[in-house]
């Protein structure tokens, strides 16, 4: 059954742009040194289509990479990583392919990482996937690995989970619950291994709130919200204690209608694209490369594996 959201019954479709910030600290013996990364964001949403780009500020330390952007059509998504071609690392190298690119089953962003999808997909694209969710266990956003679009998306950790929903069904709040385990990955896989007493069983592993509202269109869509991780530690020759591990704020600027957008990430020079939708599946496993301009469609990838006489098998779900 179709519930509305203050929308005279049609789905929101909205444009909101603003900046988003990473802080966390680093410690050592004798001092803490504060550390933040600073993005723009746009996000476009129309129902169930969506569109995350996040731009890296130039003075910023983290400035190899241009921008990430994901999209999502209801059913596929689109991933795009485009690295700054004036960085001096890569600037001067000739004919290099400084884009890379990924497509994939599924509706949701991969996971936590520094490109800030997650978070931002929580709090402006998340509405159906929790009006509908079954259970209570939802990923938690923690750095767990890099997310390299040239392979598969990397494990998550779900969590259980509670979280409240506005009136117009955007998330007002959100804390997950640490089971006393924590997600090891390396080369043979990942896994689970519990934390030593006192955190073994369990303690809080994250929060996100909504810290202020904007009105757009009949919708009370966030204004801003902020994601706090924590973690245990072991400081030495203290007493072991949970903290803080980063921050995640972010705050809308802009609030626009939407004009003519695709949900489609551009490619705006040569990229090279894994396309996880399919597999091979003799001689090689993994899944097919390609550089272009555009996005190959589902005949063109099998008419390519047809061509490199390779068998492959089509996958049916995703994570």
């Amino acid at each position: 059954m179709h519930i509305s959201n203050q929308t005279n019954g049609r789905d929101p479709e909205f444009q909101v742009e603003g900046k988003i910030v990473y802080s966390t600290e680093m410690r050592n013996r004798t001092e803490t040194e504060q550390i933040s990364h600073s993005r723009r964001f746009v996000v476009a949403r129309k129902g169930q289509q969506w569109k995350i780009r996040t731009t890296n500020l130039k003075e910023d330390r983290f400035s190899s990479i241009d921008y990430d952007e994901i999209g999502c059509d209801g059913t596929t998504i689109h991933e795009v990583q485009c690295f700054d071609g004036t960085n001096p690392s890569i600037a001067d190298v000739k004919d290099i392919i400084s884009a890379q690119g990924r497509v994939r089953l599924g509706t949701t962003p991969a996971g936590f990482d520094i490109d800030f999808f997650l978070p931002l997909w929580i709090g402006y694209c998340s509405s159906k996937f929790f009006r509908s969710r079954q259970g209570d266990r939802i990923t938690a956003p923690l750095f767990i690995m890099p997310n390299s679009l040239r392979t598969d998306v990397p494990p998550t950790l779900p969590l259980p989970a509670k979280w409240k929903l506005n009136e117009s069904h955007f998330i007002s709040e959100i804390a997950w619950q640490s089971e006393g385990e924590s997600l090891e990955v390396d080369n043979h896989g990942s896994r689970l291994e519990r934390y030593p007493p006192p955190f073994d069983v369990g303690f809080l592993q994250a929060i996100f709130e909504t810290t202020s509202w904007i009105s757009f269109s009949k919708i009370n869509m966030p204004s801003s919200f902020i994601l706090k991780v924590f973690g245990p530690t072991w400081p030495q020759g203290q007493e072991p204690k949970c903290v803080q591990l980063y921050t995640i704020e972010a705050r809308v600027e802009a609030v626009r209608a939407l004009h003519n957008v695709s949900f489609r990430p551009e490619l705006p020079k040569k990229t090279i694209i894994t396309d996880t939708r399919y597999r091979s599946i003799n001689g090689c496993s993994g899944h097919l490369n390609y550089a272009g301009l555009t996005w190959m469609i589902e005949e063109e990838i099998e008419a390519k594996y047809k061509s490199l006489g390779m068998e492959y098998e089509k996958q049916i779900s995703q994570a």
